[in-house]
């Protein structure tokens, strides 16, 4: 295992919370993230609608 991507945070609770969001987030988000490609996340971030 190794370290890919760090941040700063001012406060701990602040990096707690961005470490749980993203837990949740996709694949595809945490990659954009790891790459630098934070402009990416909105388009990542709406799922697709399905037609019933």
């Amino acid at each position: 295992m190794s370290l890919v991507w760090s941040g700063e945070f001012d406060l701990i609770t602040e990096a707690i919370a961005f470490e749980r969001k993203l837990k949740g987030w996709s694949r595809a988000k945490k990659e954009a993230v790891i790459a630098g490609h934070w402009h990416k996340l909105p388009e990542l971030a709406s799922r697709p609608r399905t037609r019933l």
